[in-house]
């Protein structure tokens, strides 16, 4: 059975059974490759905005940079208390998981990750090589989790 709130705690589990079940998960992919960065930002805070009742967003950040210069220009502005580096990044060997719970929804954050996210993709500056999964739990509702693997795309999963 799939929790209705994610933490960082249960997050690849849950991540995992999300994506496999099909009974009672509405999933969609959402292809914005013909837009501009700026759009594909835009996009995305417009589908989170439309969240009623937010009860929190958790957001799974994996990353193929150095340590040090993820905690410079990534968590510089977070408070340490909501973060949480679950792997360190092992030089190409595997990616590096930093997981960052915001109890209210804050879209200048989102557009600070997604802007470098994206920027890496096309090869443009400021960039970090970084892949964004976030869930919206939602109070008495459904959740929501992207997982926006790419300038190209994101999967957007209902439960």
């Amino acid at each position: 059975m799939i929790k209705n709130v994610i933490n960082p705690s249960n997050f690849d589990v849950e991540f995992r059974k999300i994506s496999r079940n099909k009974r009672g998960i509405a999933k969609s992919r959402i292809d914005f490759e013909n837009i501009n960065v700026e759009a594909k930002i835009r996009l995305v805070m417009f589908l989170i905005s439309k969240v009623s009742s937010l009860d929190s967003v958790v957001y799974r950040i994996l990353f193929w940079e150095k340590d040090e210069k993820i905690e410079e220009h990534l968590l510089k502005n977070i408070d340490k208390r909501q973060y949480i580096k679950t792997k360190s990044y092992k030089n190409g060997a595997r990616a590096g998981v930093i997981f960052i719970k915001e109890k209210a929804f804050e879209p200048n954050f989102l557009k600070f990750i997604l802007l470098r996210h994206f920027n890496f993709e096309l090869a443009k500056e400021p960039s970090l090589n970084i892949r964004v999964q976030l869930a919206v739990n939602n109070k008495d509702k459904f959740s929501i989790l992207f997982d926006i693997y790419d300038d190209r795309g994101c999967y957007a999963y209902y439960f």
